[in-house]
């Protein structure tokens, strides 16, 4: 039987499967560790960029990484039209 993965979007909260290489962006050198959770802003198909946030919402780094390397901990969808 084939498994179907689903696909990772915008506004959608990741996990990091693995550790991630800090950015340019954040403070300081280091890896974000596997299980960071953080917000999908911007998808470049195959890359996705994740916010990371303290918890008060203030972002701390924005990396790009690749979907073999995300999990998908929450599906966030808004739906569009108005109301009736």
């Amino acid at each position: 039987m084939a498994t179907v993965k689903q696909a990772i979007g915008e506004i959608d909260v990741v996990a990091f499967t693995e550790a991630i290489d800090k950015t340019n962006y954040s403070e300081g050198a280091g890896k974000w560790p596997a299980g960071t959770r953080g917000t999908v802003v911007s998808d470049y198909g195959d890359h996705k960029e994740v916010e990371i946030s303290d918890d008060r919402g203030v972002a701390l780094d924005f990396p790009v990484v690749p979907v073999e390397k995300l999990k998908l901990v929450t599906r966030i969808r808004f739906a569009l039209g108005g109301h009736r």
